[in-house]
């Protein structure tokens, strides 16, 4: 897994602000994740906190496996998120009423995609949702072939970015509601909750 975004996190605000491609509407995707987060929110591979400037909770515990993501998160902040990663939550069972991730989804590799879901809904209350922003694609076929068109294949591939269809069968595997909104070309919002 590529947990190692020391070397970035100087740079991190800035490079997300220039809007390519994985970035495209970086901030509208962040508030529309924003606007799903209630009560206790943990934001999984939280970065720097930019999400912080459009969140409206009751508390917000951000989970970084960064060392110097979290000392820039607290720089800008003031408080330090939970050292930890999407298959190592460093959290009791049933912590939030929502579990947000924004642009960190597809640092997961495809295999441990289910159980990084998996340890989500461990943190997550049993009438909470998991709410996720990132770059997916429906299926596949529609990587290769946006990958080719726009001439970012080499960067797709150096990438886990999540399938829908993948997704869409894991959540089914595993019992859950889910409903996935398309953003833009690359970006998709999903909500995963259970059903009962």
């Amino acid at each position: 897994m590529k947990w190692n975004f020391d070397e970035w996190a100087q740079s991190y605000d800035e490079d997300v602000a220039r809007e390519d491609w994985i970035h495209k509407d970086y901030k509208k995707v962040l508030k529309l994740v924003a606007e799903k987060a209630k009560g206790i929110v943990v934001d999984i591979g939280c970065g720097t906190g930019n999400i912080l400037r459009f969140i409206k909770c009751e508390q917000y515990i951000g989970v970084e496996p960064s060392g110097e993501m979290r000392r820039v998160f607290k720089e800008k902040w003031g408080f330090e998120p939970v050292n930890g990663n999407f298959l190592d939550i460093l959290l009791p069972d049933e912590t939030a009423d929502t579990v947000i991730t924004s642009y960190a989804f597809h640092h997961v590799p495809d295999g441990e995609k289910e159980n990084a879901i998996k340890e989500m809904l461990r943190v997550l209350k049993h009438d909470g949702k998991i709410v996720m922003g990132d770059v997916m694609f429906e299926s596949e076929k529609e990587k290769r072939r946006i990958g080719e068109e726009d001439g970012i294949t080499e960067e797709i591939e150096d990438e886990y970015f999540a399938v829908v269809e993948h997704l869409r069968r894991i959540c089914e595997r595993l019992g859950l509601e889910f409903t996935f909104e398309r953003v833009n070309r690359y970006v998709w919002i999903a909500e995963i909750k259970r059903t009962t």
